[in-house]
């Protein structure tokens, strides 16, 4: 697949919920591919109604004019028809039956509804003009017309209600097998309904006009519309490689269509894969799956916008915890202020010089502090130009010979059998928990008797505004608890300190640093 095959989202289907969908996509910016095979379902029909601003326009015409809108947004259409969907490592692969393969990050499925009607002879031809199934989409255009209810299912009573309000002729007609509810009999018999029994034999027709129904004993019901209600079927064995398949859907215990299931937000079980429209609810009007399909368009768009963040976050939390980003920070001018950090000195003024490894040393400001106080210290980063640095302002302060530079990656490094008296982190910070597995290997290196200080970041310091999005490597000093065994620890301090330090916009700023000190029992 070349890089003009790769959509932010291809749409299987172009009718009212994959036209909408598209277009919130398309305003958004988003690269998408419609696939629509031209078999639209509400092609029988001559006009589209209840829907808002185009009352009784014909559905192929409210589809042209949608495809011209999507496209001016730069949404690409394709007759053509989906055949195979299949996950890849970035998302999905769509097969066409042209042969056309094209990779999306997501996919939106609003395809693949066909009505299945009665074995009635002369019905289905007739589907769409004077064989209706839906009051609110063509009743009112067979008021005070005579109307046979053709009941295939328990919930014909519903439908004889319904269309009762537009006429006062209506007959319903009850297949073989099929039984309304006593209450159903009661309210036709109120209203004024009667009912024949037995199925019809033929849809009677001269010519191009409709006659009625032939019934079961041969006699002919004279009707000008019939209603019955079709069963929707979702035909989409292209998402069998997904093992997605149309769940049944039954009202009163009788089948009467299938779905694809989705959630509020129109996602299947399959991650990345929506669906919307009558392909979700075989209830749906023309209007409704419009509206469907744009409310699931934007959560598509929603989701993709996260994983955009959540990519350029991962980015960018690389580029922070790699040598080459250090590297180049270290290499031009003094980072740091070269003071001692804060609580490093608080915590190890008092305590007898021996063996210090200061990690994540930095320009070497604590390595030199320590030193200068009789410590013998190692100084550990994993970027060159910091050691350099280090040692050169070692060298300056006159305690180069107590100073030696180990250049390491502490994600991995390990002591070995090397021991240390002050094993001393000051504001290292890995993330996604990083922190407890470093505390425990520094624990570690830790001499018997000797003294483990990390101190960082607390998550309070993000209302600073001198953290930004580093919540998932800020810590507070009970998480690092943890990785420090019981029984071979001596927990001394575990505290929030505050302490003021200036905003370049802001002033002064009061931050809160996390210190854990502890001491290895022996």
């Amino acid at each position: 697949m070349t890089g003009n095959e790769n959509f932010d989202v291809v749409v299987v289907g172009g009718g009212a919920a994959g036209l909408s969908g598209a277009m919130v996509l398309g305003r958004s910016r988003r690269r998408v591919l419609v696939i629509d095979a031209g078999e639209p379902r509400n092609a029988p029909a001559d006009h589209a109604h209840n829907y808002l601003g185009r009352e009784g326009v014909p559905p192929l015409e409210l589809l042209a004019d949608g495809r011209a809108e999507v496209a001016a947004y730069g949404v690409e259409l394709a007759n053509d028809r989906v055949t195979a969907v299949t996950r890849t490592e970035h998302g999905f692969a769509v097969v066409t039956g042209s042969g056309r393969e094209v990779a999306a990050r997501r996919v939106l499925v609003t395809a693949g509804v066909v009505d299945e009607l009665p074995d009635v002879p002369g019905l289905a031809e007739r589907w769409g003009r004077d064989v209706l199934h839906c009051p609110y989409c063509h009743g009112w255009e067979v008021r005070d017309q005579a109307i046979a209810v053709l009941a295939t299912s328990p919930m014909a009573g519903h439908q004889g209600l319904l269309f009762r309000q537009l006429t006062d002729d209506v007959v319903i007609v009850v297949a073989d097998g099929v039984e309304l509810s006593p209450t159903d009999l009661e309210r036709m018999a109120a209203i004024g309904v009667p009912i024949e029994h037995g199925t019809p034999r033929e849809v009677v027709t001269d010519g191009d006009r409709l006659v009625g129904l032939r019934l079961a004993d041969g006699a002919v019901l004279e009707r000008e519309a019939i209603v019955v209600a079709s069963r929707p079927q979702v035909r989409a064995d292209f998402l069998s490689p997904l093992g997605v398949e149309p769940q049944q859907v039954e009202m009163g215990g009788t089948p009467v269509g299938s779905v694809i299931a989705v959630d509020p937000v129109g996602a299947t079980s399959v991650p990345g894969l929506y669906a919307a429209g009558n392909t979700t609810d075989i209830s749906m009007t023309l209007i409704g799956s419009a509206a469907h399909g744009n409310r699931v368009g934007a959560f598509i768009n929603a989701d993709l916008a996260a994983e955009d963040a959540d990519r350029a976050a991962d980015d960018r939390r690389a580029e922070m915890f790699e040598q080459p980003a250090w590297e180049e920070r270290y290499s031009g001018e003094r980072v740091w202020s070269g003071n001692v950090n804060p609580q490093l000195e608080v915590e190890a003024s008092s305590l007898a010089s021996g063996r210090a490894l200061d990690v994540g040393c930095g320009e070497g400001a604590d390595t030199v502090w320590l030193a200068g106080r009789g410590w013998s210290v190692t100084a550990l980063d994993f970027a060159v130009a910091a050691l350099e640095k280090t040692a050169a302002h070692a060298a300056e302060a006159g305690v180069g010979d107590r100073v030696t530079t180990l250049q390491a990656d502490v994600r991995t490094w390990q002591p070995g059998e090397e021991r240390w008296d002050l094993v001393s982190s000051q504001f290292m910070h890995l993330p996604d928990g990083g922190m407890v597995d470093l505390t425990r290997r520094l624990g570690s290196a830790v001499a018997p008797g000797g003294t483990l200080l990390v101190v960082g970041h607390h998550p309070e310091d993000l209302a600073t505004g001198l953290r930004h999005g580093h919540r998932s490597f800020l810590f507070t000093p009970e998480s690092l608890i943890p990785a420090l065994e019981d029984g071979e620890w001596e927990i001394e301090v575990c505290d929030v300190r505050s302490r003021t330090a200036v905003h370049p916009q802001a002033g002064e700023v009061t931050l809160r640093d996390s210190v854990l000190r502890a001491r290895r029992l022996g």
